[in-house]
């Protein structure tokens, strides 16, 4: 789901993309915000792609 989020998606074509609720997809980003300590989701998006390109060595995803 983080990668769907990287790609600035709507939570309603995350929803369709995964087949699943919209409201799912909203309970899974609050898990994100609270794993990785943000408020929304720009600071997540932030988070994850200094993550991703290594800067603290913590997420990279293929």
């Amino acid at each position: 789901m983080l990668g769907y989020i990287l790609q600035g998606r709507a939570n309603k074509e995350i929803a369709r993309e995964l087949d699943i609720a919209e409201g799912t997809v909203k309970i899974h980003l609050a898990a994100l915000f609270a794993l990785f300590g943000v408020h929304n989701r720009t600071e997540l998006a932030t988070c994850a792609q200094r993550m991703r390109n290594g800067r603290d060595g913590s997420y990279r995803e293929g």
